[in-house]
This record gives structure tokens, C-alpha cells and sequence, in this order.
């Protein structure tokens, strides 16, 4: 018996809720917290590809220790704009994850005149190079880190912390009516 009013009803309450319960609340969370990294990675993709933003997607599964939701992508180039590339991307690449050490290229490089449009490359800081009118190469030094994966899940912790915990209470007062 306890000393405070109502704590024997409450325990009694409390015991009413199952595993499975638990197990609900928990998946719940784990996918809506998948649904807002995804939803905040795909706004952080500022260059104008839809291939990118469309590429990034959530895997939810059940585990034996609850729930589990990977949010990624299986682009080609995602990983180029997520850490950068060459000399610019290791000069300037704030925001990406701590834990990973990510090596690049040391020089620059020329790719192809055919691989895009002038005005293409220029947007990506590229120099042109010409022989008479027509392009023969791109001079880059490689690509500035964009990071929008790291941010989008570190920047949501207390956004998906917060919502398992509405969920919860949600669920324990459901029960305790």
C-alpha cells in the first residue's frame, strides 16, 4: 500500500499496459522519426536534381529489441555531395558527420568537354577550358561539401526524443481511463 492518493489504482493501470503496447508506441515512433529525417534531408539537397532528392528513402523493420528505421540513399553521387570532393571539399566541409575520416583527392582534375554543358559547369565552379569555340574540359578543384544526411538525424534527436515521448504518454492515457 502506498502513502499517495490514488498510487495503488495507478499501479494497477500501469500493469494493464502489455508488451505489445510498448511495442506499438515504439514502432510508431521509430517510423515517424524516420519519415522526419527523410523529409528534412530532402530539403536540405539544395542543387536542383530531382534524382537526389527523390533517392533518399526510409527502411523500417521490426528488430528483436523493438524498431528500427534507416533512412538512405542508393545515388551514385549522393556520398560526392554529402563530404565533397578534392581540395575544396576538404577545405570546406563543415557539417558532415564527426565519425566519419573521409580522404580526398589532393590536385585537381580536368573531365571531359562532353560530360556537360558550359553553362552547367560553370554553376559548379568549374573552369572551362576551350580550344578555338568549342569545349574540350572542365578544371576543377572538386566540390564543396553538402551535407544533408548528418544534419537532417542529428538535428531531429530532440524532435524524435520529444515525439516517442507524446506517444507514450498518449498510449499510458488511453490505458489509465
Amino acid at each position: 500500500m502506498s502513502n499517495l492518493k490514488n498510487a495503488d489504482r495507478l499501479i494497477s493501470k500501469l500493469q494493464q499496459i502489455s508488451a505489445n503496447d510498448a511495442s506499438e508506441v515504439c514502432t510508431q515512433a521509430v517510423r515517424q522519426g524516420g519519415l522526419l529525417v527523410q523529409a528534412q534531408a530532402r530539403l536540405l539537397i539544395t542543387y536542383v536534381s530531382g534524382d537526389l532528392i527523390r533517392s533518399v528513402k526510409v527502411r523500417n523493420k521490426s528488430t528483436s529489441k523493438g524498431a528500427e528505421a534507416t533512412v538512405y540513399t542508393n545515388s551514385p553521387y549522393a556520398a560526392y555531395y554529402e563530404f565533397g570532393t578534392g581540395p575544396n571539399g576538404e577545405a570546406n566541409h563543415n557539417g558532415i558527420s564527426p565519425n566519419v575520416n573521409v580522404h580526398y583527392k589532393q590536385q585537381g582534375w580536368m573531365i571531359p568537354g562532353d560530360a556537360m554543358t558550359p553553362d552547367r559547369a560553370e554553376g559548379y565552379g568549374f573552369k572551362v577550358v576551350y580550344k578555338g569555340d568549342k569545349p574540350i574540359g572542365y578544371l576543377t578543384k572538386g566540390q564543396y561539401a553538402r551535407p544533408f544526411m548528418y544534419p537532417a538525424m542529428h538535428d531531429n534527436i530532440d524532435k524524435i526524443n520529444d515525439n516517442a515521448r507524446k506517444l507514450l504518454m498518449k498510449k499510458l492515457k488511453e490505458r489509465c481511463k
